[in-house]
């Protein structure tokens, strides 16, 4: 759920995106991903998975998988078709041709426990997130918003948008598969479609 941090603000209820104008216009892709058991399956991965050389030595001040821990997973493949599928009406300069056009370059899983948190940061491209359980709020401080996860939400932020979080005081740990994806320089390359749907 997204919620102004600022209460004088008022938030219609959000579809499928939000517009937010800071000077300029930030949209925000949001969903649901309605497979409750895949979700379970991610949270499992991930916490047989953590990477200890990763904590403390990236942003994110919690557990972590390595950078690319999810990219070869049929799991993680189905749920970008099903984000591909979703949204190349609604928004198709992103996801018409997506295979053709873009590279999903890193995807890796986070476990964010009490007294973690996430350096305020950006990243140069569009910037996904599939929350798996509830916990900490993520803030974007520019827009005046946070989100407040709910298990199977997504969003995903384009470039160059602050957010993070301080130190978390809840008690449930949270949760999320975290991925980046970047334009191809090529237009059109098959490898990298083929590469992606081999396993299909």
């Amino acid at each position: 759920m997204i919620n102004f941090i600022n209460k004088n603000n008022k938030l219609n209820e959000v579809k499928t995106s939000l517009n937010i104008t800071y000077p300029r216009t930030v949209n925000i892709i949001c969903g649901h991903y309605p497979y409750p058991d895949i979700i379970h399956n991610f949270i499992l991965d991930i916490k047989n998975n953590l990477n200890l050389e990763m904590t403390n030595h990236t942003n994110v001040k919690g557990g972590m998988t390595s950078w690319t821990h999810f990219l070869d997973k049929d799991s993680f493949k189905n749920f970008m078709i099903y984000l591909i599928n979703t949204h190349q009406t609604t928004h198709s300069n992103i996801f018409k041709y997506f295979l053709e056009k873009n590279c999903v370059e890193s995807a890796w899983g986070n476990e964010i426990k009490k007294g973690d948190s996430l350096n305020y940061h950006t990243h140069p491209c569009l910037h996904g997130a599939l929350y798996l359980t509830k916990g900490c709020d993520l803030i974007f401080p520019e827009l005046n918003l946070k989100i407040t996860p709910e298990p199977g939400d997504y969003y995903i932020f384009p470039p160059e948008v602050l957010h993070g979080f301080d130190r978390y005081e809840g008690d449930n740990n949270r949760y999320s598969l975290i991925f980046n994806i970047s334009q191809n320089s090529n237009s059109f390359d098959f490898d990298k479609k083929i590469k992606f749907m081999e396993k299909k």
